[in-house]
């Protein structure tokens, strides 16, 4: 490199000093010692000295640029090189769990609502409740004609009473041809005969008793009841209507309602009973807490989701069900995984990186994030536990190869949040 300095050097200084004896001869004079020539021969000569001076300015202009330029020492070079380094921040990649925080949408629905509807075929005769009526367990709903069953339940009680007439005269019959058959007046076959009609007519006793039952059974089920405590929120027919299995009333349970809540199926953090819910509403001051009960195990084709509900408990009873809600799911990991400072995590064009700290230059690693939380943030893939990653204001800043300055790092706790 010092041969190649020399040559420019020397080439330089002759330019400058051609270029001196150009500007300083007169118009005219003999240049070398040489006869000066005519003019028409010096004009047919003045372009070819017009283009060494112009080479030779131009050689004396690049000679002094390039003198400055080669003027700076090296030790300079550096100084300026160390001041534009970017100064960061690092942490150490540690494992912990993070307590996920998964939003979706939510409806509040009744833990148990029923359509109810008349047990037995008949005219609607009365209606006792209306929409929004509050009911006991075992309170009378509607009512069908009882008629048509109180006489059922009459001629069914006459059977009873004639079969049992018939087989107690069957039973004597057959008892007194057996004294009969004693004193060898009646055959054994007429006597089996008798046997065999009273055995009948017991078992017409047997069937007209269940009839009976039954009958009263089709007459008590004429007055529908409430299977629960609840409150009516809808009713379809009025008296006179013809009812077959159609339902009368709608009864929702009170003070039984449960949240369910659609979780996507790509959330970074499963969900699992005992995880906690947070419920938003309009009409509520404050956010209820819920706990998840049950966990569906399959996923939806269409939404690609999976199904949770948890119990809620309203103590101001503002929330109906079919209300909407917000619902908030923390959910904790069940392995300890690679966590790093929220700022750590470079968003760009989609997709997820961290800058890794090797030998005071960072390089770009594409990251999967897992859970978050406000200030910390699981990665599922890209790093390991104890690799030194970038954080802090400087990372939107930083380049893949950059080299940096490291100031004192931090070290990350791995212990998930209470």
């Amino acid at each position: 490199m010092g041969d190649r300095y020399d040559w420019r050097h020397n080439l330089c200084r002759g330019a400058l000093r051609k270029l001196r004896a150009l500007r300083a001869r007169p118009r005219g004079a003999p240049e070398g010692g040489r006869r000066v020539r005519p003019v028409a021969t010096r004009a047919r000569l003045a372009p070819s000295r017009a283009g060494v001076l112009l080479a030779a300015v131009l050689a004396a202009t690049a000679c002094e640029r390039g003198g400055h330029a080669a003027a700076d020492p090296p030790a300079d070079r550096s100084a300026h090189e160390a001041s534009a380094r970017e100064r960061i921040e690092t942490a150490v990649v540690q494992l912990g769990r993070v307590q996920g925080r998964i939003t979706a949408s939510s409806s509040i629905v009744a833990r148990r609502s029923t359509a109810i509807g008349a047990e037995v075929p008949g005219r609607l005769v009365e209606v006792m409740v209306d929409l929004g009526d509050a009911v006991a367990a075992g309170a009378p709903l509607f009512r069908i004609d009882p008629v048509p069953y109180e006489l059922a339940l009459a001629d069914a009680r006459a059977g009873l009473a004639l079969a049992r007439a018939e087989s107690e005269n069957a039973a004597a019959e057959a008892a007194r041809t057996a004294r009969l058959v004693e004193q060898s007046i009646a055959s054994k076959q007429q006597h089996e005969k008798l046997l065999t009609a009273a055995a009948v007519a017991r078992a017409s006793v047997a069937q007209m008793e269940a009839r009976v039952d039954r009958a009263e059974r089709d007459l008590a089920r004429t007055v529908v009841r409430a299977p629960y405590a609840g409150s009516i929120v809808e009713r379809r027919f009025h008296e006179g209507a013809m009812l077959g299995q159609e339902p009368v009333v709608v009864l929702l349970e009170v003070g039984a309602l449960e949240v369910v809540v659609d979780v996507p199926e790509s959330a970074p953090v499963p969900v699992s009973p005992g995880d906690t819910l947070r419920l938003h509403a309009a009409s509520l001051p404050e956010p209820l807490v819920a706990t998840v009960e049950r966990v569906s195990e399959q996923i939806e084709a269409d939404t690609r989701t999976y199904r949770i509900r948890g119990r809620v408990d309203d103590p101001t009873h503002t929330l109906k069900a079919g209300s909407y809600v917000r619902a908030e799911i923390f959910s904790a990991s069940r392995e300890p995984r690679p966590v790093v400072p929220r700022s750590s995590v470079l968003s760009r064009d989609g997709r997820d990186y961290v800058f890794l700290l090797r030998d005071g230059v960072v390089a770009r690693v594409p990251v999967r994030v897992g859970a978050e939380e406000e200030d910390r943030v699981e990665l599922l893939a890209g790093v390991a536990a104890g690799d030194r990653v970038a954080t802090g204001d400087a990372v939107p800043r930083l380049v893949d190869g950059q080299h940096v300055d490291v100031a004192p790092e931090p070290v990350l706790s791995g212990d998930a949040s209470p």
